[in-house]
């Protein structure tokens, strides 16, 4: 087993290397690191270090969607004949049909890409990520979408990783719509939820390492 320092180092490596693939435009390799982060969520095999490792790599996931965000900016300027549409403060204002048919497909890839991840946990991870991109598909996130992603949250079996992946589900939720409160609800039945039955069943990995 790895170090806690040696896994922040090979993290930091993967950072350098999501920026430095993403500068030669090497989309895909960009999002096998992505997804290779959130997969390693799955691990709980030191849940001491579990914290730490859920900042580090949801650091990198986050990174990945402010990169993907920056550029589908960029490419509605491009596309759009150099008008800026979309300005972050004034969302409430924003012209949706606006939005260069080429941009929306494009967006529509990267969702479509993070879709296609069969395991539950990296797929939520991965859409999570990109949700502030929604808007370039000419909608805003709904209730609706957070519900659904509160839903799948619920298919995650190990209790450490659920508790998790609720959480940055919540952090992400409230950012892009702080009023919203029924995926919430949800969250919180079924954190309670997975609480009795490590309770119950005596899960190990709830437990404080010696």
């Amino acid at each position: 087993m790895i170090t806690a320092q040696e896994f922040t180092t090979q993290l930091e490596r993967l950072n350098r290397e999501l920026n430095k693939f993403w500068e030669k435009e090497d989309k895909v390799a960009c999002i096998r690191i992505a997804i290779q982060c959130a997969k390693l969520l799955n691990d709980v095999a030191s849940p001491t270090f579990y914290p730490q490792k859920f900042i580090l790599l949801t650091d990198i996931l986050d990174t990945f969607g402010v990169l993907v965000y920056g550029r589908m900016k960029d490419l509605t300027k491009k596309h759009s004949g150099g008008k800026i549409i979309i300005e972050d403060e004034l969302e409430q204002n924003i012209d949706y049909t606006l939005i260069p048919d080429k941009v929306q497909e494009i967006c529509m890839n990267w969702f479509l890409k993070s879709s296609c991840i069969r395991e539950v946990l990296p797929r939520v991870y991965l859409e999570l990520c990109l949700v502030s991109c929604h808007k370039f598909m000419q909608r805003r996130v709904q209730q609706s979408d957070l519900m659904r992603l509160s839903k799948m949250v619920r298919g995650i079996a190990e209790p450490i990783c659920a508790s998790y992946t609720a959480a940055y589900l919540a952090r992400v939720g409230y950012s892009i719509s702080p009023d919203a409160k029924d995926y919430l609800m949800v969250l919180t039945e079924f954190s309670f939820l997975i609480a009795e039955k490590a309770i119950r069943e005596g899960n190990s990995k709830c437990e404080s390492e010696e």
